[in-house]
């Protein structure tokens, strides 16, 4: 009895102990889940695919995990080149104040910051630009390697991410102030170009903002010009380059002058052309080698876009802009969108624009062309030049004082032909503005060398700078005047002058920049002291911007695509510097 007892209680003892260690085992299970479950893992995103018909979950990184890659950014930065590559550096400075801010730590470990630059970089072809130039091909070759490797070195890696910054900033750098410096083109332009340290001034923070929040591409895509020129002439380049699928276009034959009624196989390229760029809408016609006049009138648009004579007819400067070839017209618009990126930031509201190859000069405020006159510009051996300066004072009935330039013409007269200075009015003056006598003076001395006078012409009728001149004072002595040939207005090209723009509408303007003075400018007032013959000089209150540019390619205000001639022969070399390789 004793016995079954004590064999109960051990019985019971054992029953209990198991029950324990059953709810010991329990509780240690949970707490290792849990504890599995609390610590940290690598970032990773999660994928599912079918397998004998199981859902399989995969488990992708998305970060590289890489670390002592600090001595190697430093020894980089040091050199001011990545060497395995051999690419140098193009903004060390930058990137030493951007590597300093994070104690020289790898950057771009997310793999949403490489996509994001590498998507953006491919898309700079969309402005223009070559993605290759920003080390594209070398980027993605190493992010494809370094993703399908087990074990990274970290001097590679700290390679990579150097060159990605880089990238980064170069490309930026030329959204901001173009590829090609404009003042590398035998200093055809003199406009300042913008620096992205001027309009980012806290660089390598915006950079690491930018990737702490995955905001690379919108950086990048928030730094393009938003001025609807630029924006006109990207989807100008969509359309051209969407055209150029289709091939190139064929070159029409030359021959005579083609007029409504001729009838030519030459009038079937003509229409073949300007389908290929939806510059005319499709019609049906009685025949299509018939010159009709829905095609006349088709090709007078054409015309006024391309800046010909709108007479309707297809003679050798229609022809020569129709034959033009669509590679040309497509490295045309790249070039203008360059042309863009120097100029086209923190532009002020009210300026006053000249675009030389357009002959045509704007007073612009708030985006709204308040006046449009037709100018005439210099001749291509002397061009006007392209710059910026501010426009300060008028200078109603002017003198003239002769460009030294043009001395040769005058200084022979003095000895064979006086009477030619009483018949334009003009005089001889001494460097202090004291008239020379024409007669007791022993002008046979004289030549070109030695000539120590000036030449200058009288305020009054005939005067070469007419009524008015605008001016801006600037290094070239070039301003806006009025002129006594006025009939050259009427002319599709106006390349005529010494490189002073010539301007039509010179009343308007007048009594445009004088409204803010004080006193009351009105047409009549500016008029009435005209008429006085007295030359007055009248500052003005409000300052204007005074722009004079270069565009073959444009946007108008009604955001019509056009194209100008070539006058200055400056978009091939242009063009040719955006091909080459980008120079350190």
């Amino acid at each position: 009895m004793n016995y079954l007892i004590v064999e109960l209680r051990f019985v019971n003892l054992l029953t209990k102990t198991m029950i324990m260690m059953r709810i010991l085992t329990y509780f240690a299970f949970v707490f290792l889940l849990t504890f599995i479950s609390c610590k940290p893992k690598p970032e990773t995103t999660n994928s599912t695919y079918l397998d004998d018909n199981k859902e399989v979950k995969i488990i992708k990184p998305v970060k590289f995990e890489i670390e002592d890659t600090q001595l190697y950014i430093k020894e980089i930065l040091d050199s001011g080149e990545i060497s395995i590559i051999n690419r140098k550096l193009f903004a060390k400075e930058v990137l030493l104040e951007f590597y300093k801010r994070r104690d020289f730590e790898a950057a771009w470990l997310d793999y949403i910051n490489i996509d994001q630059l590498i998507n953006a970089i491919e898309n700079v072809a969309k402005d223009g630009l070559n993605p290759e130039d920003y080390h594209l091909d070398d980027v993605k070759k190493a992010y494809a390697k370094f993703k399908s490797s087990d074990a990274i070195e970290p001097k590679n890696f700290a390679a990579f991410d150097v060159l990605l910054t880089d990238a980064l900033l170069l490309v930026s750098s030329h959204l901001i102030t173009g590829k090609v410096h404009p003042e590398s083109l035998k200093n055809q332009w003199m406009v300042q170009v913008q620096s992205y340290k001027r309009n980012f001034e806290e660089v390598a923070e915006l950079i690491e903002t930018s990737l702490e929040k995955h905001q690379v591409e919108q950086l990048i895509e928030s730094i393009k010009p938003k001025h609807y020129m630029y924006t006109g002439l990207k989807e100008a380049l969509k359309n051209y380059e969407q055209f150029s699928k289709k091939g190139e276009w064929e070159e029409i034959p030359s021959g005579p002058t083609i007029k409504l009624g001729d009838k030519s196989s030459r009038v079937l390229a003509i229409r073949a052309r300007l389908l290929a760029t939806e510059e005319i809408q499709a019609y049906q016609a009685e025949n299509d080698s018939i010159y009709d006049k829905e095609l006349q009138k088709q090709m007078r648009i054409f015309q006024k876009k391309y800046g010909i004579e709108a007479d309707g007819n297809v003679g050798k400067n229609t022809l020569r802009e129709l034959n033009i070839s669509l590679e040309h017209r497509i490295n045309q618009i790249k070039a203008n969108l360059e042309r863009g990126r120097w100029v086209l930031y923190n532009i002020e509201k009210k300026f006053i624009v000249v675009n030389i190859a357009g002959f045509e000069l704007y007073f612009v405020e708030d985006n709204k062309e308040l006046l449009t006159s037709a100018v005439m510009v210099g001749k291509y051996h002397t061009q006007t030049p392209i710059f910026k300066d501010t426009m300060q004072y008028l200078v109603i009935n002017p003198t003239w004082t002769v460009p030294r330039s043009l001395n040769h013409t005058y200084i022979p007269k003095l000895t064979n032909d006086l009477d030619y200075f009483a018949d334009k009015n003009m005089e001889v003056i001494t460097m202090q503005g004291v008239t020379v006598p024409f007669e007791g003076t022993d002008w046979s001395k004289y030549n070109t060398r030695n000539f120590p006078y000036m030449f200058r012409q009288k305020a009054g009728p005939g005067n070469a700078l007419g009524e008015i001149k605008f001016m801006f004072p600037n290094k070239f002595s070039v301003y806006l005047h009025d002129t006594p040939a006025r009939s050259l207005f009427s002319e599709d090209s106006r390349a005529f002058s010494h490189g002073c723009i010539r301007t039509k509408e010179i009343y308007q303007l007048a009594e445009m920049l004088l409204e803010p003075n004080d006193k009351d400018w009105s047409l009549e007032t500016i008029k009435s002291v005209i008429e006085s013959r007295k030359t007055t000089n009248v500052s003005l209150k409000e300052k204007v911007p005074v722009l004079l540019l270069y565009w073959t390619v444009g946007i108008g205000f009604n955001q019509n695509l056009y194209f100008k001639p070539d006058i200055y022969k400056r978009d091939q070399v242009l063009i040719d510097a955006l091909k080459a390789d980008f120079k350190y």
